[in-house]
Formats: C-alpha cells, sequence, structure tokens
C-alpha cells in the first residue's frame, strides 16, 4: 500500500468515526444478548425476551429497582383461607383480561408451573377477580406469597382478551406500543412523553464493549471473569445487580465410589477456599458460599458448617467424570477442584461438553460431579430449594445430584419459609453435602450518567419503574420536579 492510500485510508477511518450517529437523547438504548424474536408473554422465558416483555407489559404484580414486590393492576387484596379476591384499580383493565392472560398460563404444559400455587381463576365482579389456591401441606400464607411472587413473572403478563382472541394481537396496557421490530433490532414507543425504549440484538460480547465505550447504550453488563476489572469511560458509573445465579458442583456417584460417603463430600467442601478462589482466581466475578440460598433472599445459617466426621479414602486412586462446559470461569475452577479433590485420592477426568449434552447425560442419571448453574426463575428461596434438592425433582426438575433424603423432603413440604426454616434447611443440606457448594455469580453493570434508566437490583426489577427511578434520579440532579408515570 503506497502512503498516499494509507493517508487516504486512515483519513476515511477517522472521517467515518467522526461521523457516527449521536445517540438519541429521547431514546434508552439497552444491548441484548439475543434476538427476542417472539414477543408472546408466554414464551418469555430467555434473558432478551424477559427484558422486553416486561418493559412492554404489565403484570398484576411488579419489583421495583430496589427489589421490592408491588401491586400494579391491583387496588386492594383480600385473603380467607385459600381463597383471594383481588380489587383492580380503575382503568382500562377488566377481569375478563385477567381471567384470559392467567388461565392462559394455566393450560400451558411447558408454564403451567409459574401458577401451581393457583387452581382456579374466576371473575367475581366487575372490578375484581376471585383466585382459589391449591391444597398443599403448608399454610395458605406461604402459598399466597408464592403466588404473588409468580404472577410478577413475564408469563404472567396481563393484555387486552378480546384483541387477542379475535387477532391473536399483544395490545398491553402500559405506557408502551410495538413500534418497529426488524432484525435485531425492536423499538418501542411511548405514549405519554416517556423517552422511547431501543433494544438491539448484540450477541457479541465485542459488539456491546465498543458500544459502550462509544456511549452508544444506556447500560453496558461486563460479563466474563473481566467484569470486575476499571473500565474508563468517564460517560458511565458502576452498577452491581443481585445475580440470582448459584455456582456449583452436583455429585452423582455409584454406590461403590468413596464418595458416597456425607463425611467425605463435607471434608472437601470444608478443604476447598472457595472465597480466594473466587476473589482472586475468578477476580471477584463470584462470591463465594457454602450454601445454596443467595443472602439477598434469606439469612445465611448461622452455624459453621458441619464437620466432616468420620469417613474413609478410597484404597486407591479413584477415577471420577467431572462434567462441564467449556467457559472460563468453570475452566478455572476445574483446575482448583483437581488439586483439591487430589488430596483425598480422588482424580477428576474432565468431560468438557455442551450445556444440552451435559443436562441430558445428568438426566439419564450418568456417573459423575456436573459443574452447573442455576438461574432463579423468581427471586424466593423456594426457588433455591425445592427445585434444586426435593427428590421428586431428581434430572430433569433440577436436582442435579439426584438428592433423595426424607428428612430432607418433610422439611421442604411444610416450611412456610420464615428465616429460621430457611437456614434450618441449609444446614440439612450442608449435612447432606449433595454439592460442592462455589458461591454465587455478580453481574456488574456500567450506567450512563444521566441517563432515565436505572439498574434494578434484581433482575426482575427491570420494567417501566426502572425509567421511573431513572427519571427521578435525574431530576434530582438536575433540580427538576419528577414527572408521575403510570
Amino acid at each position: 500500500m503506497t502512503k498516499k492510500l494509507a493517508r487516504w485510508v486512515a483519513g476515511l477511518c477517522i472521517g467515518l468515526c467522526c461521523h457516527r450517529p449521536a445517540k438519541n437523547p429521547h431514546t434508552i438504548t439497552i444491548p441484548l444478548k439475543y434476538r427476542a424474536e417472539i414477543l408472546d408473554p408466554l414464551h418469555a422465558v430467555d434473558e432478551s425476551t424477559v427484558m422486553v416483555v416486561n418493559f412492554l407489559h404489565r403484570r398484576l404484580y411488579e419489583y421495583t429497582p430496589d427489589g421490592k414486590l408491588e401491586p400494579v393492576l391491583v387496588a386492594a387484596e383480600k385473603r380467607e383461607g385459600r381463597r383471594v379476591w383481588l380489587h383492580l384499580k380503575p382503568g382500562p383493565v377488566s377481569p375478563e383480561d385477567v381471567v384470559y392472560a392467567l388461565e392462559r398460563v394455566q393450560k400451558d404444559a411447558n408454564q403451567s408451573w409459574v401458577l401451581e400455587q393457583i387452581r382456579r381463576v374466576r371473575k367475581h365482579g366487575p372490578d375484581s377477580v376471585e383466585l382459589e389456591l391449591a391444597a398443599s401441606a403448608r399454610p395458605a400464607e406461604t402459598e399466597w406469597q408464592l403466588a404473588r411472587i409468580k404472577l410478577s413473572l413475564p408469563q404472567c403478563a396481563i393484555f387486552r382478551a378480546a384483541e387477542h382472541k379475535t387477532h391473536k394481537q399483544f395490545i398491553p396496557f402500559s405506557r408502551y406500543r410495538l413500534a418497529e421490530q426488524m432484525g435485531d433490532r425492536i423499538l418501542l414507543a411511548a405514549s405519554d412523553g416517556s423517552p422511547s425504549l431501543e433494544f438491539i440484538a448484540m450477541p457479541e460480547e465485542s459488539a456491546r464493549y465498543f458500544a459502550f465505550r462509544e456511549g452508544r447504550v444506556d447500560v453496558y453488563e461486563a460479563t466474563g471473569i473481566h467484569r470486575q476489572l476499571a473500565h474508563e469511560n468517564p460517560l458511565y458509573e458502576p452498577r452491581t445487580m443481585y445475580d440470582l445465579i448459584v455456582l456449583y458442583a452436583a455429585f452423582l456417584v455409584p454406590p461403590n465410589s468413596a464418595l458416597r460417603q456425607a463425611g467425605l463430600r463435607r471434608a472437601i467442601n470444608l478443604a476447598f477456599d472457595r472465597t480466594t478462589l473466587c476473589a482472586k482466581t475468578l477476580l471477584g466475578a463470584c462470591v463465594g458460599a457454602d450454601y445454596p440460598v443467595p443472602a439477598v433472599l434469606s439469612p445465611p445459617p448461622p452455624w459453621p458448617f458441619p464437620p466432616a466426621g468420620e469417613y474413609s479414602l478410597p484404597p486407591e486412586t479413584e477415577a471420577v467424570t467431572l462434567f462441564t462446559i467449556a467457559d472460563k470461569e468453570r475452566l478455572l475452577i476445574v483446575d482448583y477442584m483437581r488439586n483439591i479433590f487430589q488430596k483425598f485420592r480422588i482424580r477428576l477426568e474432565p468431560r468438557i461438553v455442551d450445556l444440552p449434552t451435559m443436562v441430558r447425560e445428568n438426566n439419564k442419571g450418568t456417573y459423575g460431579i456436573y459443574l452447573m448453574k442455576w438461574s432463579a426463575d423468581y427471586p424466593h428461596a423456594e426457588n433455591f430449594l425445592m427445585p434444586l434438592f426435593y427428590s421428586a425433582s431428581a434430572g430433569v426438575g433440577g436436582n442435579r445430584a439426584h438428592v433423595s433424603d426424607p428428612v430432607l423432603d418433610k422439611m421442604l413440604e411444610r416450611t412456610t419459609y420464615s428465616v429460621n426454616e430457611v437456614q434450618r434447611i441449609q444446614q440439612r443440606i450442608r449435612e447432606i453435602s449433595p454439592w460442592l457448594f462455589i458461591g454465587f455469580q455478580n453481574q456488574q453493570f456500567f450506567r450512563l450518567k444521566g441517563s432515565p434508566l436505572e439498574v434494578p437490583s434484581l433482575f426482575a426489577g427491570w420494567g417501566v419503574k426502572a425509567i421511573n427511578a431513572g427519571q427521578k434520579e435525574s431530576g434530582r440532579k438536575a433540580g427538576e420536579k419528577p414527572t408521575q408515570k403510570n
């Protein structure tokens, strides 16, 4: 390349960079890791679709950015035994809309679990609905608490029933309407002067990073083990969100394995320095913990991890398959695990597979140790206990260690999820040690300074309330009176 041509190419590149369109100040831009293809609330199960649906649709209950569950379409509630009456707020939402949306969830084979606490929903009056709670060994108050949380999920979005029955359209009861959905871009336009919402799919981490560097997105999630490293961009400020993801290694071993001994599993847990591993090797991407329920949902057990007690080492080195996927975090954990297990005459033989293969092998009961992550479907201690440790949930239900402990089953069946009960359940789980406990994953976000968008404390807090919080914050900084939004 000649010097003249090189100068021309360099000048062209500089010119293109300098003429990049400036970010629209009246639009909130949110990057998505994947495309949100189908905006049917019933199929809002992946992170990208959940994000869009949470901003687009309203539910009976929703989470605030600071993690509080609040009524949205509900003006008042009354409960007598296992019957609950919800009085709807004045407005366009009718009991028919609520019944239609919730019955649609109940009838779906894949999503009916969302409303497993609710046996029936029906219209009660011109502006109210009646819910009948399902029978269970737990008190009705506990079941209603869980039901309210699940009614905040995107699958329980309330939309205009008549339009969906006639035209299969999802017309929301929020300020936003779907203005454009084309390729990797979704645009939601507001009806009340609120900022427009622009969602752009950026599957490549590098694309999201450069958009962040150029100030083109309102929020950026720094993923992987580098999420806690300093990013030199004065346009943003760091924000941490409690990521309800537990990282663990499930023991699923044959009857003749030395790892069948709870004492040996406890000994390995006691020898595992998860705090240093998470802080140093994983650079703060995880917070070490030897219990399964995040502290933001329920305080950890106040008692120390149970002593190992008596156990026998294998007479000769025992080989155990370690299933894992090939992400950087897990491969670093594998290296440390191999060193720890070697001290107990256990040789871990890593088998790197994709996630569907690992899940399929576990569902079949293939013996090994499974290095897994569990991401909560809803923010409650139950979601880190029943699916993961209840015997009926073995394999496909989420119980990857195939735990079968009658004492633990009885505790789970009858708990009211009080602080003390959750602590005792977690201590029982420590005693049987079906996992090698590792810790909880963090999410580090960078928020564009002055943006009307606020990063919530929990993922469930993404929604229009996160825009309200940002607007109030921006208004306080500028000395303006915040505008009330619906």
